[in-house]
């Protein structure tokens, strides 16, 4: 059994149900529906998201769930002073499998949290 088959039969198995449109299939997104409500997604472009969903059902924001890690940023101002900083960025999972597997602790911390756990 593939890794991609086994991670989708365990959501399956937690009660998510694959709730993706024609159009997100079609763009290679895959999206589930845990037991709690909660809607979490899959992206070819690397991401996992927890989606937020109005009354209609429609998302209408989301949360990365990509891990993070701090990057440098210089700037050289017009004036010749430099500005150091750092910020987050997140790291794309380029393997289905991968963040599929993600999607399913994700799922199970998310499940324990809703039953008090």
């Amino acid at each position: 059994m593939n890794e991609e088959k086994l991670a989708i039969d365990t959501l399956t198995a937690l009660g998510a149900k694959d709730t993706s449109s024609p159009s997100q299939t079609k763009r290679g997104t895959t999206c589930f529906t845990l037991p709690t409500g909660t809607c979490i997604s899959e992206h070819k472009t690397g991401y996992i998201r927890k989606n937020l969903l109005n009354k209609n059902g429609s998302i209408y924001t989301c949360y990365q769930l990509n891990p993070q890690y701090k990057s440098a940023h210089k700037v050289i101002s017009r004036e010749g002073k430099l500005y150091e900083w750092e910020h987050n960025k997140r790291m794309l999972i380029n393997n289905r499998a991968e963040r599929l597997k993600r999607l399913v602790l994700y799922a199970i911390k998310d499940i324990n949290q809703a039953n008090g756990k």
